[in-house]
């Protein structure tokens, strides 16, 4: 059986390339300047296409499986179009819902996390199993009569893979991650055994900017060394960048500057590289995957309805568990804990400050023609699978 990628040709090839970008200073490139306009980034009507074209018709991500191990496990996630609990079934699967009582409308449950062996309504009382099913209605005998089984909690598409909880935010759709990622996206995500992996304290941020600008900022390497010059841009190089499209999704290498020591020889991949690398995969619609030597990261960003001015990123760590590691609880602690403030300092006060600012430009009336320029790459990719899913028609209900 042929597989779908050569994980490790694919790397070596990566490596070749990086190394000879960057002894003559150029990178991956698109094939044209292309024009880039501010009403993409600030007009309500483009906002609510993306809502329900975007997230309510293809699969993201939105938890890690660790984030909700045990049955009755459960975390809750405000999507595009519906706030929803993501819980832990006892035959072992994951199932998404509306966290909406079928009564009045009533939110179900407040708390970011939690385990429960029901969803009780704190309006009337109504309770629902973890399965979504109505279980009890109270003083039904004056209610009235009607169907129960029509009224459980509705339920979005959920298909747990690589590691992660994915959805779609919508629930007349049917979800199948591995095609939409594509055959040789999947096999990259199989290779990584991120389900062995636990997540470490995943971070919420609510943005006033739009989630491309968001998305855009973490496929940009043209800014790192003019965004970053006392941080990232001491140990990355700016502009380099090695990419290979998979249609909607791509994979890219790129360098921190240990890497040099190699330019100018003939290199094939090897572990001792994943020091000198990250490896990144862009996941559409939404999401970015790093691949360092220790650790994964994973940054997703989505929208706040149908507000073209704000959105949400969550960050995510998926690291080996204290057991897996070999290290002491303390130790295991304080390593991530150390990561996680170098991530936090950055963000808060080098990226969000830029992002936040070009959203409030964005919806000035006056802002011009702008550009993205052949080095932009990533960028040109994901407007591409942005304007395509626009431009497709929305798909039949599920039966």
């Amino acid at each position: 059986m042929t597989l779908a990628v050569d994980i490790q040709d694919l790397r070596t090839r990566a490596l070749r390339d990086l190394l000879a970008h960057l002894d003559g200073s150029v990178t991956d490139q698109w094939p044209e300047i292309a024009d880039s306009s501010a009403p993409d980034f600030a007009d309500p009507v483009r906002a609510e296409l993306e809502r329900d074209r975007v997230f309510g018709e293809v699969p993201f991500i939105v938890a890690h499986s660790s984030e909700v191990t045990g049955r009755g496990q459960f975390i809750t996630a405000d999507l595009p179009r519906n706030n929803v609990v993501v819980i832990r079934q006892s035959d072992g699967g994951v199932k998404t819902f509306v966290n909406a009582c079928r009564h009045r409308g009533a939110q179900l449950v407040t708390e970011d996390s939690g385990k429960c062996r029901l969803f009780s309504c704190p309006y009337h009382r109504w309770s629902y199993g973890t399965d979504g099913a109505l279980r009890s209605v109270t003083l039904d005998n004056t209610f009235g009569d009607f169907d129960r089984s029509q009224y459980g909690l509705v339920e979005l598409p959920t298909e747990e893979r690589h590691g992660f909880v994915w959805v779609i935010d919508n629930p007349d759709r049917q979800i199948d991650v591995a095609a939409w990622l594509g055959p040789e996206m999947d096999a990259i995500m199989a290779s990584y055994g991120i389900g062995d992996l636990v997540s470490v304290d995943p971070h919420t941020y609510r943005r006033p900017a739009n989630w491309k600008i968001m998305q855009d900022g973490f496929l940009d390497n043209y800014h790192v060394k003019y965004a970053h010059p006392n941080t990232a841009g001491k140990m990355l190089h700016t502009n380099a960048v090695a990419l290979q499209d998979y249609g909607r999704s791509f994979w890219f290498l790129t360098a921190r500057k240990t890497v040099d020591q190699f330019i100018g020889q003939e290199v094939s991949w090897s572990p001792e590289m994943e020091g000198h690398t990250i490896e990144s995969c862009f996941l559409a619609p939404n999401s970015m995957l790093l691949k360092h030597a220790t650790h994964f990261e994973l940054l997703t960003f989505r929208p706040v309805g149908a507000d073209p001015n704000q959105s949400i990123m969550q960050m995510r760590i998926m690291a080996p568990s204290v057991q897996d590691s070999g290290l002491t609880p303390e130790h295991w602690a304080k390593r991530w804990e150390k990561n996680w403030g170098l991530l936090i300092a950055i963000l808060h006060d080098e990226d969000f400050p830029i992002l936040d600012g070009s959203q409030v430009a964005m919806n000035s009336l006056d802002t011009g023609p702008m550009l993205l320029g052949r080095n932009e790459i990533g960028s040109h990719l994901f407007r591409r699978m942005v304007d395509e899913l626009l431009a497709t028609a929305p798909a039949a209900a599920a039966p």
